[in-house]
């Protein structure tokens, strides 16, 4: 009996039952674009497979031609998956981009929600809000907003049907599909989010995977940013297709030293984190390919 228990308990760990879990250090913060000033509406902490929720509150006085957009997301769950995370992380969750020029509307009057992550992760260091963060995979962010009364009263304020919304991230000025999911229920909608940067929600037309507008056209991989780096940089790169994708890193020799990714990848903009911590200073290069288009880039690590 004792061996059979012991077996069963191998299984667990082996099948991740009792995988790690990690803690999030959060902030919600609410910015005042006409100002500069922000207040910090609440704080505190939970487990990864955990969330909180955003809480009641009534804006300052200079931001309260606002308080319908936030009233709208009082009662959102805010949760992160079990094993979503390999580090502890403290996380500023922004809600900005309001528009100065016409009180009580974000920067388009098409869009019911804006927010921005920045993460502080206890190895990967700083990421902003224009990085992106990501999750185990097969794991996610998970919002479930409540079609509560405040919601679906700024939904009608502004001309959105709950069968006309959609989401995205927000590049390069665009609202892009990719890498987030959703889903409305009778009570709640329900938003899945690969990675942390800014996203947002609004009139389909506006952020629908469908529009081809939004759609990246082009293969493409950018500079590392930074460069030099010291010892983690960030690696960005563009698919306009669904696809295999391997991204790898080599020496000045042509020795492969890190693969970055390799799988099948959907069509957008990606952002990946590499850290040079095991490696010594030199120049390095960095190989994305898909099919038969490849392209190398140059990065620099300083110690």
């Amino acid at each position: 009996m004792k061996k059979i228990f012991t077996f069963l308990i191998a299984l667990a760990f082996s099948t991740g039952l009792f995988a790690q879990e990690h803690t999030v250090s959060y902030q919600l913060i609410v910015w005042n674009p006409c100002d500069g000033s922000n207040v910090t509406v609440t704080g505190g902490s939970f487990e990864t497979g955990q969330s909180f929720t955003l809480p009641a509150f009534t804006l300052p006085s200079s931001m309260s031609s606002w308080q319908q957009l936030y009233d709208a997301l009082v009662g959102t769950s805010f949760g992160i998956d079990s094993g979503a995370l390999d580090e502890n992380i403290t996380i500023g969750i922004n809600m900005f981009n309001f528009s100065c020029q016409e009180p009580g509307y974000y920067f388009d009057p098409n869009v019911f929600m804006f927010l921005g992550v920045t993460v502080v992760g206890d190895s990967s260091g700083m990421h902003g809000l224009d990085d992106f963060y990501y999750f185990q995979p097969g794991k996610y962010a998970r919002l479930i907003i409540p079609q509560s009364q405040a919601f679906n009263s700024l939904l009608q304020f502004l001309n959105i049907g709950l069968n006309d919304i959609g989401f995205g991230y927000y590049i390069d000025d665009l609202f892009y599909g990719n890498g987030l999911s959703f889903s409305v229920t009778a009570d709640n909608v329900e938003l899945d989010l690969s990675h942390f940067s800014k996203f947002g929600g609004g009139r389909g037309s506006l952020v629908s995977v469908e529009n081809e507008g939004n759609k990246p056209n082009e293969f493409s991989l950018s500079q590392n940013y930074p460069n030099p780096f010291n010892p983690t940089t960030h690696i960005r790169y563009t698919l306009p297709n669904d696809g295999f994708v391997t991204l790898k890193v080599y020496n000045a020799l042509g020795a492969e030293v890190q693969t970055l990714v390799s799988g099948n990848m959907t069509a957008g903009i990606h952002e990946i984190n590499f850290d040079g911590s095991k490696l010594s200073s030199g120049i390095y290069f960095y190989e994305l390919r898909q099919n038969n288009k490849v392209i190398t880039k140059k990065m620099i690590l300083m110690k």
